[in-house]
């Protein structure tokens, strides 16, 4: 498993022009179950660091799974341009044939090719449902060889983790286990009691300071499954209950992963800067309702404003031609 890795961990690495990964696609668009998509298409031939080794990756409805060859690249995330808007924000998995450790021998005009590959060859439906990574994600993945503590040698030993956050793990793993034994609420899914969950419109917008509630203010407002209004609040985002966070944007449409079907949300922003700290390297955007935030007016008039959910999105894309060009 470790061994099949040609890239690493903050390695300088060139996204292949578009003509050779096409040649490493299936009918479907895919290679080894993982379809590559339009919205990559603007980074081929552009240089990028290896974030992160895809060797695991949640999936939901499956849990952790297991992938081969797959890296993250900086902070390259799907826009959802070619997938009517979808605003999960998830990051792009590149397959490791995807990718060159020289820069290409040739420059590539994408202008017009990318708009005719875009619509005659990746495929971005399959019947009602979106095709994309998110839903085919299940499929392009495996279970885990030799469970979760081997994979976390194996990050370990790939220096994904140190190992005083491998210690951490196991101890929250402890925690969590005493906890579910105990019926104490630390480590717990926050759960409420509501049978109808209400909704708060802050009409929040991209720049407004807000903070996140406490434990007990969020538990007034889920019913017994922890979710508001059908969105489950997620143990993980009690890490974040009582700080202040710019807010990234309104979050009104995603793609959901399991049923590839879109739908849309009401009262619900992306904060900056805030994802899923769990084991998996996803780091997916963390959802928030308007009901589990205060606004906090601002101090000073003239403060600056940081980006938008758009920029936090596409931060990279505007730049990439001149990064490259300094290089």
């Amino acid at each position: 498993m470790i061994s099949n890795y040609r890239f690493h961990h903050g390695q300088t690495v060139w996204v292949r022009n578009l003509g050779e990964i096409l040649k490493t696609l299936d009918e479907d668009s895919k290679l080894n179950g993982l379809p590559f998509m339009p919205e990559m298409i603007r980074y081929c031939g552009h240089s990028f660091r290896v974030s992160r080794l895809a060797s695991k990756t949640c999936v939901e409805g499956c849990g952790i799974r297991h992938m081969k060859g797959t890296v993250f690249l900086e902070d390259l995330r799907c826009d959802g341009s070619s997938h009517d808007g979808c605003e999960r924000g998830c990051l792009l998995f590149w397959k490791e044939a995807w990718l060159s450790d020289q820069p290409p021998t040739q420059s590539l005009d994408l202008s017009v090719e990318s708009a005719v590959v875009a619509d005659a060859q990746l495929k971005t439906r399959q019947g009602d449902r979106y095709y994309c990574q998110s839903t085919r994600l299940a499929t392009a993945t495996s279970k885990l060889p030799g469970g979760k503590l081997m994979q976390y040698l194996g990050d370990i030993w790939l220096r994904e983790i140190s190992i005083s956050q491998f210690m951490r793990l196991a101890m929250n793993t402890v925690v969590n286990r005493i906890a579910h034994l105990t019926g104490l609420k630390i480590g717990q899914q926050v759960r409420g009691h509501l049978i109808k969950t209400d909704t708060v419109a802050l009409n929040l917008k991209p720049g407004e300071l807000v903070e996140i509630k406490s434990r007990e203010e969020i538990e007034s407002t889920l019913n017994v499954e922890g979710k508001n209004r059908g969105l489950l609040f997620e143990r993980g985002m009690l890490d974040y209950c009582g700080k202040r966070y710019r807010v990234a944007g309104q979050l009104k449409k995603i793609i959901l992963e399991e049923t590839g079907q879109m739908i849309s949300l009401k009262n619900t922003v992306i904060l900056e800067g805030v994802t899923c700290q769990t084991t998996c390297p996803r780091a997916n955007l963390l959802y928030w309702r308007e009901i589990w935030l205060k606004r906090v007016a601002p101090t000073i008039d003239n403060e600056e404003k940081p980006p938008t959910l758009e920029t936090f999105i596409k931060h990279k894309t505007s730049d990439i031609s001149q990064d490259n060009n300094k290089s």
